[in-house]
């Protein structure tokens, strides 16, 4: 089985790259949340990668990191969730959005993932919950990640759209890590406004 892919980036799109590696180049499908890792094109750059064989067809997924693809293992271990709608929760949530969702029973996040229903929602949870390692994300992680929960809930309700209040808070706590909930919350309506 290929593990990792290690080649020039020759293209990026939002779901897919293609990395050329001795003169042959693979087409390896990605999260959206890969894809904002990656470097610009023409660069080396390292995939961790998971084969998904289906009828005759191999197909492969790249991930930029290896937590990346053990939460795409894990999710696609649950009846009604394959490869595609691994990458689409992926593609919505950051890795630590999927754990945290999951070890919280927080339902409603995956509720917001387009094509996810409350039936999925609540297999995800229900199959994973035991499954994953509490301590793959430290515990300081998990307290941002419920920080973050709250300050996007205070935005909501002030009226602001949650997807342009999400990237700014992101980078917001990319930057100054040690801002309290009040802080970040104010920082983000200064960007926001």
């Amino acid at each position: 089985m290929i593990t990792y892919i290690k080649g020039k980036l020759i293209e990026k799109t939002h779901n897919y790259t293609i990395i050329e590696i001795n003169g042959i180049g693979y087409f390896i499908n990605i999260s959206f949340n890969t894809y904002n890792k990656l470097l610009p094109n023409n660069k080396e750059i390292i995939l961790y990668t998971h084969v998904f064989i289906k009828e005759k067809n191999h197909i492969l997924y790249g991930f930029f990191d290896k937590i990346e693809r053990e939460i795409f293992r894990y999710l696609i271990t649950i009846n009604g969730i394959g490869p595609n709608y691994a990458i689409l929760i992926l593609s919505s949530l950051t890795p630590k959005e999927v754990v945290n969702s999951i070890l919280n029973n927080k339902i409603d996040t995956f509720l917001k993932i387009k094509g996810i229903g409350i039936k999925n929602a609540k297999r995800i949870i229900i199959e994973l919950k035991d499954k994953i390692p509490t301590n793959i994300y430290n515990k300081k992680d998990i307290l941002k990640y419920n920080e973050k929960e709250d300050v996007l809930s205070a935005l909501k309700v002030l009226g602001f759209a949650q997807k342009n209040a999400k990237q700014i808070l992101e980078d917001i706590m990319e930057k100054n890590h040690e801002l309290s909930t009040e802080d970040l919350i104010k920082e983000t309506l200064k960007k926001l406004s």
